[in-house]
């Protein structure tokens, strides 16, 4: 599978489509339509926010990691110094180790190495979702089914690779990346982003720092699992911490993502509708 077809199942669980748990409006009124639902409101600005804390690591990694993830894929080199994807659709210059990368077709050697990677407006979904900034992957690999990275972003900013709220992000920081399995089985991915890294939305300024605790993806022939252990994400200064998992199995969603702070729930994420999750806000958040 292409790095562009990954992207776009990352698109597709980023909240493109969500869902929202709000009440319809129906008329009281005898003499009317009683049965058809009224206008429903959009999401608030809490439900937003919660939302943007269940992305914000997926997110960050899809950047921090785009030197294994969108210029390889498993080791072998989709594109090296000239175009992204198809011609027009902006550059990348790379080096392994301090020197000339790998020509595109070829695989990233085994073993310990760093690879580097600098984005101009790179098309790195095959879509919308675009990249600048410079990134880097110091890996150990005992082969592309067992890699150990610590990855890291310099004012990388990613446009269009998310839904609307989040369609202009810059991160910064580093943090601890594994992948454990086969392509074509289960595979999973944590990440483990360094206390103090930071997600920035550019349409607001708001800023989400990372404080802990980990974010993991985990895909089966039967479903596919995103899964928080204590992930800690403070919004201009308040922390929340995510756990819990929801479930992916197929025209579904289940399980459940608790966020709180200081120890009381102030959110929940949970199966929807589809493959849509709901949100319910028990205390409001500050907005990112």
């Amino acid at each position: 599978m292409r790095s562009s077809s990954l992207a776009r199942v990352v698109m597709a669980s980023l909240g493109v489509s969500v869902v929202f748990t709000l009440g319809c409006n129906r008329s009281q009124s005898r003499g009317g339509p009683s049965d058809i639902p009224g206008p429903q409101p959009g999401p608030s600005t809490s439900q937003r926010a919660a939302l943007a804390l269940f992305e914000a690591a997926s997110l960050h990694r899809l950047m921090t990691t785009s030197p294994l993830t969108s210029a390889t894929y498993y080791g072998q080199v989709w594109w090296t110094n000239g175009p992204c994807e198809f011609a027009g659709q902006g550059s990348l210059q790379a080096t392994l180790d301090g020197g000339l990368a790998p020509t595109s077709g070829t695989f990233l050697p085994t073993g310990s190495h760093t690879y580097v990677v600098s984005f101009s407006n790179c098309l790195v979904d095959g879509w919308a979702g675009r990249l600048n900034g410079v990134a880097s992957a110091a890996y150990n690999a005992a082969d592309w089914n067992n890699v150990t990275a610590t990855v890291s972003a310099d004012s990388v900013r990613g446009r269009m690779l998310a839904s609307n709220d989040l369609s202009d992000v810059t991160a910064d920081g580093s943090a601890v990346w594994t992948r454990v399995g086969l392509e074509s089985n289960s595979t999973t991915e944590t990440y483990t982003p360094a206390t103090g890294s930071r997600l920035v939305n550019n349409l607001t300024t708001n800023v989400a720092t990372f404080g802990g605790g980990a974010y993991s993806t985990i895909p089966t022939s039967e479903r596919w699992e995103r899964r928080f252990d204590n992930l800690k994400v403070a919004i201009n200064g308040t922390e929340y911490t995510l756990n819990g998992s929801l479930y992916y199995p197929g025209g579904s969603t289940y399980g459940e993502v608790r966020i709180t702070n200081n120890g009381t729930l102030v959110a929940r994420i949970y199966g929807g509708v589809g493959d849509a999750p709901s949100v319910e806000v028990l205390v409001p958040l500050g907005p990112f």
